[in-house]
């Protein structure tokens, strides 16, 4: 028969695994939402780009105008492609953060054992 101290003891790690498990679930969750997040992100700016680009009736003479092509100056396209970089480059940083500490805990997680 067990002691009280050690009910006491099985339960509490009974409940750190439960929550190790619950942390574990939500981390996965975010983690795929990141990755669902960039990739529909990636998706519709590859699908919207090229819609500025066919209905243009400019030709473009330099590789220096190209920003012009999605706003109806070069001044917005270049803030509207600036925007947009730094949306993609805000999406693969926090996927990289995401998988860093994923593979952090999963190691940590072998350790202990």
């Amino acid at each position: 028969m067990r002691t009280n101290e050690e009910r006491t003891a099985l339960i509490r790690q009974r409940t750190r695994e439960l929550k190790r498990q619950q942390a574990r679930k939500k981390a996965r969750i975010i983690d795929l939402s990141c990755v669902a997040g960039s990739l529909v992100l990636i998706f519709l700016l590859a699908m919207w780009i090229p819609d500025p680009l066919t209905f243009s009736n400019r030709d473009v003479a330099h590789a220096t105008m190209t920003a012009s092509l999605i706003g109806s100056s070069a001044f917005s396209g270049y803030i509207v492609m600036g925007i947009l970089s730094f949306l993609l480059g805000v999406c693969v940083t926090i996927l990289l953060h995401r998988l860093h500490h994923h593979f952090r805990d999963r190691k940590e997680e072998r350790d202990e054992f």
